[in-house]
């Protein structure tokens, strides 16, 4: 299979429009039908049928399109670790993961890397837990750090790092500080902030409100540091990370002590990975950062 007719058809599909396709791939119009003919020809049916709206796939054109992208994903994976093994080493490792690894676990292992690695030139992107799974899937990620999630991938595998607690989260400046004893009910009358409702704590927040059949008002914020940012107003609440709060000294948090707010941290990587010196370096530093998480 011709990788430069796939990367073709592919550009084809996303731009939807022959002369954006050629302009993006540096080829002329002429060259780019050929290359769509020959693909169709190859396979004995159309791949795309036309409209006002542009180029749109045929049933045999998405399946094309499934495959193709896993192809070209997997073609770039190995160009860079063989680049990598080519320059001794240095290459680059691209890591992902959801709010709260990102920001307990992450600086460090990133730090103790690249201490080994100097070389190795090191992304991390940070997103909720699904999006991160998607990006490993198609292997634009090497490895990602993710809460738990409500399904997990065939196609990936999942190490457990730790577990992590969700507590009630609130400012030492909140009424809820002065109270001796209250109950689950008392937090009707509150504003809740949650996590975006794709990531695993937005997730878990709202599971557990049904749970409990509470209704609170709610707002929705796309980042962990913006909701502990707002809790230092002392006006609202929110279910987050324990070992979060615990590094913030203007919050505090009373456990709940349900066993549905437990959830893993999971270590992700694709099935298929090839494992370079310097991605089995992260691995054990991550090994080593589970076994000192188990003893605390």
């Amino acid at each position: 299979m011709n990788i430069q007719k796939l990367s073709i058809f592919i550009t084809l599909v996303e731009t939807r429009k022959m002369t954006e396709a050629a302009a993006r791939l540096q080829l002329t119009v002429p060259t780019v039908s050929f290359h769509i003919r020959s693909l169709e020809k190859e396979f004995n049916m159309r791949l795309f049928r036309t409209n006002a709206g542009g180029y749109r796939l045929t049933p045999g054109g998405e399946v094309l399109y499934h495959y193709a992208k896993q192809l070209i994903q997997t073609n770039q994976a190995m160009e860079r670790s063989m680049k990598a093994i080519r320059e001794g080493m240095a290459g680059s490792i691209r890591l992902g993961a959801s709010g709260v690894p990102a920001q307990l676990y992450m600086p460090d292992l990133i730090h103790r890397l690249t201490e080994h690695y100097p070389r190795v030139k090191v992304s991390l992107d940070v997103k909720t837990a699904p999006e991160i799974e998607a990006r490993l899937l198609t292997q634009e990620l090497d490895f990602g750090l993710v809460m738990e999630t409500e399904h997990k991938h065939e196609a990936l595998l999942y190490e457990e790092v730790t577990r992590d607690k969700l507590v009630l989260a609130f400012s030492k400046e909140h009424h809820l500080t002065a109270k001796a004893a209250w109950k689950i009910q008392d937090l009707h009358q509150e504003t809740l902030l949650v996590h975006n409702l794709s990531s695993s704590t937005g997730h878990f927040s709202r599971t557990w409100l049904l749970e409990k059949d509470m209704e609170m008002e709610k707002i929705e914020l796309d980042s962990v540091s913006t909701i502990t940012k707002m809790l230092s107003f002392g006006k609202s609440v929110a279910l987050i990370s324990k070992r979060l709060i615990e590094k913030e000294v203007n919050l505090t948090y009373k456990e709940l002590h349900d066993s549905s707010l437990e959830r893993r941290i999971f270590f992700v990587y694709h099935r298929d990975l090839w494992i370079s010196e310097p991605f089995r370096h992260f691995q054990r530093l991550v090994e080593e950062m589970a076994e000192a998480l188990e003893v605390t």
